[in-house]
């Protein structure tokens, strides 16, 4: 009787670490983006690089490029500061995340589209439209 409840045991023991290796806790984007502006190295290991963005020209006409990860300068997206020339806006779906800002009168107009990969949450690009 012994050696059945042992191996019902070793069962149940087997059982609990696959379900525990199997579930995976998604990163929360507010502690993720707090991190990403608070700390350099930590931005630049969380952008997808080469990083392609979209950007008005001289013309104002929308273009696309490319930076490399040698070109990169790093982004501070919640500047206090900056909260009397912008209004910023978070939308959070399932996997992707858009942080809206809209100057105050000023032309600013830029989204930054962050997303969920492997339960960790990336810069994957921003469209700067503003004039």
């Amino acid at each position: 009787m012994k050696k059945y409840f042992f191996i019902l045991f070793v069962c149940l023991m087997n059982l609990v670490s696959v379900c525990a290796q199997n579930t995976k806790i998604t990163e929360d984007f507010n502690t993720f983006f707090k991190k990403f502006n608070a700390d350099p190295k930590f931005q630049i290991s969380r952008v997808v690089f080469p990083l392609k963005y979209k950007m008005n020209n001289d013309d104002l006409e929308l273009t696309n490029y490319t930076v490399t990860k040698e070109k990169y300068k790093t982004l501070n997206l919640n500047n206090k500061a900056d909260e009397k020339y912008l209004k910023r806006t978070l939308s959070i779906k399932k996997d992707t995340a858009t942080l809206q800002q809209r100057g105050l009168d000023n032309g600013i107009y830029v989204d930054y589209i962050f997303e969920l990969k492997d339960n960790k949450w990336f810069l994957k690009t921003w469209i700067d439209e503003s004039t």
